[in-house]
């Protein structure tokens, strides 16, 4: 008989977190497990909802939009409340300050609301992706035991839930440094905490990479790419003020492409026209398919001020282009200093010194690249899934 899994997660947008989950569903044995997925939002960026195979059931149970199942919730007027407003009513001034009792009541009303919709269905194992939904599916959903992912690169308050922590079986951080830091972080979960790499899709990474895009590289010049989410993790803001020291220091043949979105990007567009580098940086926004342009650079570097496991990384060196990190935890447990790539501190000049190094001596460039290319991702992927489906 098969194993009944359920995955919950809070949405699927572009992003390393969600790329990985594709990754492994498209990877289940499904002769093996009968396996479903939970969204809590009806959010599917670029269309993710067709890169789930066929074979895993999809549920989505979104506060307001249209879900898996008839019923609706009722309260999601009470969820807005707890919403920051811009032009705030003077009802929602004089209530900010019970924000946090509403925020706990509607939570705990969502959560009875999945509760009541799932009550049919009972599962061998609910493995919690998306830490951020990790108290929803311990209360909500039944099952035999709870699995949870963590996958940050920051140890902060925001990521943790206690319930989660004591009720799950095995707590899977995604690189060795990471469950190391959050064993330290969380000493009474220590002994559940493990450590299981992400996947890759090596051949759709590859297949893509060869796709045409509207924007095709001057090999007349440098070309350097990051891709990932704008937000202060990643670090964007950083790679604008490294290019500007690089062109300060004569190194103006270079063009950084900058392909990603999020909450940050306003403030990296500002800091691009305050450093005047609107000539050296193209900011792209967000790309379905960002891979040809990793392969049409020079250099990858990534500037993250924290990572788990960066996918990005990983998918750059798929794609034969040697990696410039800061070094962070996720960073250091893929890319070997030296050989597939140069690891910096998160520093600007540090990051500038580290790219310089390839910009004057072309030939260290060519021998990181043809390291790369002896990489075996396969082979990897066959002994993360095999960890992955026994602990299933």
């Amino acid at each position: 008989m098969k194993k009944k899994i359920i995955f919950v997660t809070n949405a699927l947008w572009v992003g390393g977190i969600e790329t990985a989950l594709i990754n492994l569903l498209n990877h289940i044995d499904y002769d093996k497990f009968d396996v479903t997925l939970l969204t809590l939002q009806a959010i599917f960026d670029f269309d993710m909802k067709a890169k789930i195979p066929a074979s895993c059931r999809l549920l989505t149970i979104d506060r307001e939009r249209e879900h898996s199942y008839s019923d609706k919730y009722k309260f999601n007027r009470l969820h807005h409340l707890t919403e920051k407003s811009e032009n705030p009513s003077w009802i929602h001034r004089l209530m900010m300050w019970t924000i946090p009792l509403i925020k706990w009541i509607e939570n705990r009303l969502y959560i009875r609301f999945i509760r009541e919709l799932m009550c049919s269905e009972s599962f061998d194992t609910a493995v919690v992706y998306s830490d951020v939904v990790a108290e929803s599916t311990i209360r909500a959903i039944h099952a035999d035991r709870y699995l949870m992912f963590y996958h940050h690169g920051a140890m902060r308050h925001a990521y943790h839930d206690r319930i989660a922590y004591r009720k799950c079986e095995k707590i899977i951080a995604v690189s060795e440094n990471q469950a190391s830091e959050l064993r330290r972080f969380v000493p009474d979960a220590a002994s559940k905490i493990i450590a299981i790499h992400n996947l890759t899709d090596v051949e759709g990474i590859r297949k893509k990479a060869v796709a045409d895009t509207i924007e095709v590289f001057d090999k007349k010049k440098f070309n350097i790419v990051s891709v990932g989410r704008v937000s202060h993790e990643k670090g964007m803001d950083i790679a604008v003020h490294v290019c500007e020291k690089l062109v300060k220091d004569g190194f103006q043949n270079i063009c950084w492409w900058i392909i990603g979105d999020g909450p940050a990007m306003q403030e990296v567009r500002q800091t691009v026209v305050e450093t005047n580098m609107e000539d050296y940086i193209v900011l792209t926004g967000m790309k379905e398919n960002p891979y040809p342009y990793i392969r049409q650079a020079d250099l990858y570097v990534q500037p993250s001020r924290f990572e788990g496991y960066p996918m990005t990384i990983l998918e750059a060196l798929i794609i034969g282009q040697p990696v410039i990190s800061t070094d962070n935890n996720g960073a250091k447990e893929i890319i070997q200093d030296g050989k597939t790539g140069l690891l910096c501190a998160t520093d600007i000049d540090k990051l500038a010194d580290a790219i310089k190094i390839v910009l004057t001596d072309r030939q260290k460039l060519v021998e990181l690249r043809k390291n790369v290319y002896l990489l075996d991702f396969e082979k990897q992927n066959g002994k993360i899934i095999n960890k992955l489906q026994n602990l299933l």
